[in-house]
C-alpha cells in the first residue's frame, strides 16, 4: 500500500464495524485475521512497531491493496507509518476518525478478532437463522 486512498466510509462487511461478523466477510480466514494483530497496538496499548504491515480493506484487490477505514477510524492513528503518512501529506487525517453517517466501531483489534473467533465457531446453519430473524 504505497499510496494510501481508503473508502470514505468502512465497506458493508468491514470487520470493524460492530453489526458484522466473520458470516460476513467474504471468504473469511481466521489465520488471516489473527495475522493482523501486529497491525494495532495490544493489550496495553503499545505498538505497532515502526514498519509494521498496514491492515488493508478486505474488498481492496491484491497487489492494490487499499486501507481499511474502519481499521484506520479505530486505531489507525496508532500506527507509525499512518502518522507518517500524514505528516507528508499522503493521508487526509480525516481518515482517522469516523463520519458522522458511520456505522458503530470496535475500539480494538483485541474487540474485533473476540467477535470473529466466535463467529467463526458459531454454527453456520445458527447464524443464518439468527440473521433472518434480526432482519
Amino acid at each position: 500500500m504505497s499510496e494510501p486512498k481508503p473508502a470514505r466510509q468502512p465497506c458493508p462487511s468491514c470487520p470493524w464495524r460492530l453489526d458484522q461478523d466473520a458470516r460476513d466477510i467474504p471468504n473469511f480466514s481466521l489465520t488471516l485475521a489473527e495475522n493482523l494483530a501486529g497491525t494495532c497496538p495490544d493489550h496495553r496499548g503499545m505498538g505497532p512497531d515502526f514498519g509494521a504491515p498496514l491492515f488493508a480493506c478486505h474488498q481492496s484487490p491484491i497487489g492494490r491493496e487499499t486501507h481499511c477505514a474502519g481499521w484506520l477510524a479505530s486505531v489507525g492513528h496508532a500506527h507509525p507509518g499512518v502518522r507518517l503518512a500524514v505528516t507528508r501529506g499522503r493521508l487526509d487525517p480525516t481518515h482517522l476518525e469516523p463520519g458522522s453517517d458511520w456505522p458503530a466501531l470496535h475500539e480494538s483489534y483485541a474487540e474485533v478478532l473476540d467477535k470473529l473467533r466466535r463467529s467463526t465457531a458459531a454454527p453456520a446453519a445458527q447464524g443464518g437463522q439468527q440473521r433472518q430473524a434480526q432482519a
